[in-house]
């Protein structure tokens, strides 16, 4: 004979087991975007820090799974460009002056993503929100420096900057969004922000961290 909790566990199990067969929806489909990036933060030795957004390329793949009809998890896989403008005072063993950076970083990202649905199986508002692991692929800075020397003579020059230090290869983060999907359109919006330094902290004191606020469109095929 079945124990009465046994038979407890059973209905629950089934119960749970039909409704998720009962909601759930797999998709995959492709975004293309843009993003808005800066850094934020400062270092104890960079004076004047004022950054400037720049515009960067965001594409890659889409994969959700409906567990239930309001609840489902996403993770994608995208090309994620950031980095910034910025200005900053420069010095070192012969020049002192302000220097004018362009940060260049780009990172393969995935987004683990839990999302909230509002609407029916093929269209529905969504709000969004989780962590992204970052991994730096691509790194370019290059510099204008308009500076003067140890005997006063202006020097300005534009040159590609070596670091003493290279970025750190990962960043972890977290990101909350708004979306729709409209019978397989994708339309979003979210803001990603960095939890990992840029650079090693013994990088001159350097507290810089990504920051984006992301707009996309795409596609998804839903099952």
């Amino acid at each position: 004979m079945m124990s009465i909790q046994r038979k407890l566990l059973l209905v629950i199990s089934i119960l749970i087991l039909g409704v998720s067969n009962s909601y759930a929806q797999f998709g995959f489909g492709l975004r293309l975007g843009g993003a808005s990036t800066t850094l934020t933060g400062v270092g104890a030795n960079v004076k004047e820090f004022i950054p400037d957004p720049k515009l960067h390329l965001v594409a890659g793949g889409v994969i959700n799974y409906s567990i239930v009809r309001r609840l489902a998890i996403q993770t994608e896989i995208l090309y994620s460009g950031k980095g910034s403008a910025m200005q900053y005072y420069y010095q070192d063993d012969n020049l002192r002056g302000y220097a004018t950076l362009d940060l260049r970083l780009g990172y393969l990202s995935v987004p683990l993503i839990a999302q909230l649905k509002f609407g029916d199986r093929k269209s529905y508002f969504h709000f969004d929100a989780g962590i992204v692991f970052n991994q730096l692929v691509y790194k370019k800075a290059e510099a204008k420096i308009a500076a003067e020397d140890d005997q006063g003579n202006v020097v300005d020059q534009d040159q590609d900057l070596v670091w003493e230090e290279d970025p750190n290869k990962q960043d972890y983060g977290y990101t909350f969004g708004i979306g729709l999907v409209a019978n397989g359109l994708l339309f979003d919006f979210s803001y990603e922000m960095g939890m990992n330094d840029v650079f090693p902290a013994s990088t001159d004191g350097l507290s810089i961290r990504n920051r984006s606020f992301k707009v996309s469109i795409g596609y998804i095929f839903q099952y």
